[in-house]
């Protein structure tokens, strides 16, 4: 292990490759995994030694159930004590933001897909990620992986797997179909309902606590069913806006969250209606019906496209209503848009069930 980046040969995912039982060992975490990829990376480069900075989330050393060895615990311990090891709440940002000061290559089975917006140096790399493989003698062999582009909708969905994993709800999803409430009054998860945004509780030892105060949270019922839509000029993300299930958004020259007057110059302008489009939200789908004048292009996820001439479709995750060659209206690939603001909501019950609430 070295702890100067100066030093090191290569970045260390550690919590990832402790947790890869594909590289051996018992457990849902092993030290000797560390090893192992220590002997492949010395092999990859044809040297005697060969030293790896390794970075872990914190969960790596606080849980006690990961290791089935009590020393590996207290050695890894030592190792964040002594400075050998640097460990972060979530270890993807210190990670890549050392590797893009030194361009060392990151050890780990991790695509980094959350994190392509951030560190967009990402895209299409061939030298960031060395993976680690088993072949069929159990021997591990490091190779380097290409990081092939992402579509946006590919990075919300990853962006919101890792909030979900960051918070341990990945097995908990359920939780954020309704709202919850802090007890402390000055908390702003307090009233959802009244937030600007919904913040996500975490998961502590089998029940949702507030992130912020550590208490049990309360359930006040069902949360409305929400799509999230991101307006795209040239590409780029402008603006998003949620839909409501049973309140209808149109997209145009009108004021409204979707309003695309500002992103629009005099030669689109004259291709855009006050109502071009209207997204309505159904249960679980969401449709996209035409309102203009001009047409819109309907791009499916497969690149198939399909003139709306004034009909309507569904509108999936992946999907693209383009409005002008530079502006379209895309779905978002989250399923639990956790940062949107929800402007009104129905009235939460009266009598809320008891504030603990366990899985």
């Amino acid at each position: 292990m070295a702890s100067d980046p100066n030093e090191a040969d290569a970045l260390l995912d550690l919590s990832n490759i402790v947790r890869d039982d594909r590289l051996g060992g018992r457990g849902p975490a092993d030290l000797i995994r560390v090893e192992r990829v220590g002997e492949a990376l010395t092999s990859l480069y044809g040297a005697e030694r060969a030293l790896m900075l390794a970075v872990a989330d914190d969960s790596l050393l606080t849980r006690k159930d990961l290791f089935l060895l009590p020393q590996q615990r207290r050695t890894l311990r030592g190792w964040a004590e002594s400075g050998l090891i640097l460990t972060a709440g979530k270890a993807d940002v210190p990670l890549l933001r050392i590797a893009e000061a030194t361009g060392l290559p990151i050890i780990t089975r991790d695509r980094f897909s959350g994190h392509r917006r951030e560190f967009t140096w990402l895209n299409g790399s061939d030298d960031a990620i060395l993976e680690p493989r088993t072949d069929r003698y159990g021997e591990v062999s490091l190779h380097h992986v290409t990081l092939h582009t992402k579509d946006e909708w590919q990075i919300s969905v990853s962006e919101e797997n890792d909030l979900l994993v960051q918070q341990g709800l990945t097995e908990r999803a359920e939780a954020l179909d309704r709202f919850w409430s802090c007890p402390e009054p000055r908390c702003p998860r307090h009233d959802p309902a009244k937030g600007p945004f919904v913040l996500l509780p975490r998961v502590r030892g089998g029940r949702l606590v507030c992130d912020q105060h550590g208490l049990d949270m309360v359930d006040l019922g069902p949360r409305p069913r929400i799509a999230q839509l991101k307006i795209m000029r040239d590409g780029r993300e402008v603006r998003r806006f949620p839909v409501a299930e049973g309140t209808p958004v149109t997209a145009g020259r009108s004021p409204g969250p979707a309003d695309l007057t500002p992103f629009l110059d005099d030669t689109t302008r004259r291709g855009v209606s006050r109502t071009h489009l209207r997204f309505d939200l159904d249960g679980p789908q969401l449709t996209v019906t035409d309102l203009s004048r001009n047409g819109t292009t309907l791009i499916r996820r497969d690149g198939t496209m399909h003139d709306l001439c004034g009909g309507t479709r569904p509108f999936s995750v992946g999907d693209r209503a383009r409005i002008h060659p530079t502006l379209e209206i895309i779905r978002s690939g989250r399923r639990y848009p956790a940062e949107l603001a929800i402007e009104r909501v129905s009235a939460p019950p009266d009598e809320p069930p008891p504030p603990t609430v366990s899985f």
